[in-house]
């Protein structure tokens, strides 16, 4: 601390990598292409992509190419002066073509208390409705992202190898201003949203409906299993 001495004020940080509880690394910049798409001072812009592992609704066979899909794409465009892009605006990314759609915000989620329920406090719902970005004017729908597909192949590559038994991942990713490093995984969260993102809900329901149909035929099974177990204790 600038006003201690003698030492005081000091703060130690473990890196997770050596068993403590911060994540330690070099600091990662948006590449150039992305900077394009924001405003200045606008923090690293991530992809979210969903993915679903149908390999975790049988859990006796081992995962194969194919079990991996991707679902959807959004690309959070941070907004001016954030600190990162859970302050942004949510760009739809069409996962056949890699073309932005339009964009929307999600930060009536975050706006906690009762009186945000009056009317004209807090909006219920949003639309799809920018183009651009808002901060700049900067324009996004319709532009295409540079290799979407390469980035759809890594996640779901990732998926299949680190977690195939997790129905659903969502990761993020950046699109890098390091050369060696161009694509990188920021982060893969467990519990995960589509960000207002698009999909194939038919492809959605299907393994929906084919993972409870699973669990239910589980469930019976255990059911029978006990009803065996009490006739024979007694």
């Amino acid at each position: 601390h600038r006003n201690e001495e003698g030492g005081m004020g000091i703060h130690f940080y473990r890196n997770a990598t050596d068993g403590g509880d911060w994540i330690i690394q070099e600091r990662i910049q948006n590449s150039e292409w992305v900077a394009g798409l924001l405003p200045p001072n606008a923090p690293l812009s991530t992809f979210r992509v969903i993915t679903q592992s149908r390999a975790s609704i049988d859990l006796e066979r081992e995962a194969e190419a194919g079990d991996v899909t991707a679902l959807s794409c959004v690309f959070r465009a941070g907004r001016e002066g954030a600190d990162t892009d859970h302050s942004s605006i949510l760009f739809d990314v069409d996962v056949a073509t890699g073309v932005f759609k339009g964009g929307t915000t999600n930060a009536h989620w975050y706006r906690l208390g009762p009186w945000e329920g009056l009317p004209g406090r807090c909006p219920w719902r949003s639309t799809h409705n920018y183009t651009h970005h808002p901060d700049g004017n900067i324009p996004i729908t319709g532009r295409e992202v540079p290799d979407l597909r390469g980035m759809l192949a890594l996640v779901e590559d990732s998926h299949l190898k680190m977690c195939p038994d997790v129905p659903f991942v969502g990761w993020d990713v950046v699109l890098s201003a390091d050369p060696g490093l161009p694509v990188c995984l920021l982060e893969v969260n467990l519990s995960c949203n589509f960000f207002r993102g698009s999909f194939d809900k038919e492809v959605y329901l299907s393994f929906i409906d084919d993972a409870l149909a699973k669990l239910q035929s589980q469930r019976l099974t255990a059911d029978r299993e006990k009803k065996v177990f009490k006739v024979k204790s007694s």
